[in-house]
């Protein structure tokens, strides 16, 4: 991998849509599910491509053959996922085809709709969350109007085009390329040689814009900077990791809740008008430097350089 490739590869793809059905995020994991088959049917079938009705294949402005995706996604379904759509491993067939799925991609990536209720459409969607079932349980659909309806669990439909997904990879990454399918991306600060700051500081300060300043002269030591305007959500979001320095302002410290006294390993940069107020703290001498306020910025350089070294 050359210095900066970040790129998000096949297998990536398949895990982001569990971890969005993890986090419950249904629109982003139904989305990324429906677009394995895209993939997967490109790598499978990559002869399966346009033709004018002389038989002439249709090429692309770059000169190159032109893909048919919904054939190759349809017929990928069909032939690698169809198993994992049964109910019961005793079904004849899926409760859901490769046609289907490639017509609920299209109307949901492209219309943004789960279903489709026109009068000239024979198929519906209905999508669910928390069905209990592949298939949500509904109201039958009245016979007369000559529809059939299809009602999915995001949840579970997703989880099974994962696993035929991971399937296809295990049984064909050996001999398809799935790197031709990597969507590219690029790390810039490895691109540019740096490295991410090893430290974490911790400042706590109720001033928002004299916060803002802080954080900019804090950049040059560390590019992660937690930034409260409180003791409480600074002790819940940290919880036992400790940062690497406490930065605090002498408002915050006569709160109750401090995380930095429970801390009696990191150091504290105390911000204050009034050094007295350094007792509050509960640090030893060699833990703690009390600054004044306004701060002169030079002052808190050698103090964090000295800390952080």
């Amino acid at each position: 991998m050359s210095l900066g490739d970040a790129s998000f590869t096949f297998l990536h793809r398949v895990e982001e849509v569990e971890m969005n059905v993890r986090d419950r995020r249904w629109q982003s994991a139904l989305a990324l599910a429906l677009t394995l088959p895209d993939i997967c049917g490109g790598i499978a079938f990559p002869d399966v491509v346009k033709k004018y009705r002389d038989g002439r294949v249709m090429l692309d402005r770059q000169k190159n053959p032109t893909r048919d995706v919904g054939t190759q996604y349809i017929r990928w379904f069909d032939e690698y996922a169809g198993e994992y759509f049964k109910l019961s491993p005793g079904d004849p067939a899926p409760y859901i085809c490769g046609e289907r799925c490639w017509q609920l991609r299209c109307e949901y990536l492209h219309q943004n709709k789960g279903f489709i209720n026109d009068d000239e459409k024979e198929i519906r969607f209905h999508l669910g969350v928390n069905c209990g079932t592949s298939v949500c349980q509904m109201e039958r659909a009245d016979k007369s109007a000559e529809l059939t309806d299809i009602r999915i669990d995001i949840e579970r439909f997703c989880l099974r085009m994962c696993r035929a997904a991971r399937n296809y990879y295990e049984t064909a990454h050996t001999e398809k390329d799935f790197s031709l399918y990597n969507t590219p991306v690029l790390d810039f600060i490895q691109a540019a040689g740096q490295k991410p700051s090893p430290f974490t500081i911790a400042l706590l300060c109720e001033n928002e814009a004299y916060a803002g300043g802080l954080v900019q002269v804090l950049r040059a030591f560390s590019d992660q900077i937690l930034l409260f305007s409180a003791p409480g959500p600074a002790r819940k979001k940290l919880e036992k990791n400790r940062p690497d320095l406490w930065i605090v302002t002498e408002d915050l410290i006569r709160q109750p809740d401090q995380p930095w006294r429970a801390d009696k390993t990191t150091p504290v940069i105390l911000l204050a008008r009034d050094p007295e107020q350094a007792g509050r703290i509960g640090k030893n001498q060699g833990k703690l430097a009390v600054l004044p306020m306004p701060v002169r910025l030079d002052s808190l350089r050698t103090a964090v350089k000295q800390y952080l070294q």
